[in-house]
């Protein structure tokens, strides 16, 4: 009877209809898992590092900058410096710079300093970390008596080090001198110059640079021109800068013996950069 009984309940549930599946939730399909988001995110096209960096690079930098600053009392100074560096890369075998700088100092009313020096320059890459060069200085000096100085002059150098954030470089080439001294003294030379600089971007909001070149005239290797220049910049945003620059520049023969070889100025000034 009970053996009986249990046969019918068996098959009792075994006919029982089944209750239906759940349907999915609005929207048609399930929530990927965790795995299945990483495989669809590493399916998706990645965009080349190169296009990035491509789409981050500005053929044109550089920057203009300003500075003025004055003592008053037992003595009255006063300073005004004006600069311009620009770099135009367009990312094939030419890179052009240009920079210009003009310094004006007095005295109690008295002009000291009144010098104005400007540098075109193209870089065309040669392979590897050479590259030629085409170069054009530009000097005018009241105090040196140098009405003007042209150098345009040619040759190679090397990128010692290039990295994303330092460049050094180093040159050596050739050309001619114009110079017209005052009183009106012309005179024309071969030339050799030989140069250096270095550039560290030692954080996304300070710099530091250092440029130095030597100019010998051919006909008369001791009458030379030397320059030095040491900077360093603090980014105030992400548009202006305060700039801090040691310039230094000799001449070993000045028109006039009495003339001092050496002129050193130490300047400070707003940057805006390009």
């Amino acid at each position: 009877m009970i053996l009986a009984l249990g046969c019918l309940c068996a098959r009792a549930e075994a006919q029982a209809p089944r209750p239906a599946p759940t349907p999915p939730p609005a929207g048609g399909a399930e929530k990927p898992t965790g795995d299945a988001l990483a495989q669809e995110a590493e399916a998706k096209p990645k965009e080349p590092e190169d296009e990035k960096d491509e789409k981050k690079h500005k053929p044109l930098t550089g920057h203009a900058a300003v500075g003025f600053d004055f003592t008053q009392g037992n003595s009255d100074t006063r300073q005004f410096n004006a600069s311009l560096v620009l770099k135009y890369d367009p990312r094939t075998k030419d890179i052009w710079k240009a920079d210009a700088f003009y310094i004006l100092n007095s005295e109690s009313g008295v002009t000291s300093v009144d010098r104005t020096s400007a540098h075109l320059r193209d870089e065309h890459s040669l392979g590897g970390q050479w590259y030629a060069f085409g170069d054009l200085q530009y000097l005018k000096d009241q105090f040196k008596e140098i009405d003007y100085l042209f150098a345009p002059t040619v040759g190679a150098g090397a990128r010692l080090v290039k990295t994303s954030t330092r460049e050094l470089l180093a040159e050596i080439g050739a050309g001619a001198i114009f110079e017209k001294d005052e009183p009106g003294v012309r005179t024309s030379s071969g030339a050799l110059r030989a140069a250096e600089s270095y550039d560290w971007k030692i954080s996304e909001s300070a710099s530091f640079t250092e440029n130095a070149f030597a100019l010998w005239k051919a006909s008369d290797f001791a009458d030379a021109y030397y320059h030095l220049d040491l900077g360093v910049g603090a980014a105030i945003n992400d548009h202006f800068e305060l700039k801090m620059a040691l310039i230094d520049e000799y001449k070993r023969k000045p028109p006039d013996p009495s003339i001092k070889r050496n002129d050193l100025a130490g300047i400070v000034s707003i940057g805006y950069k390009i």
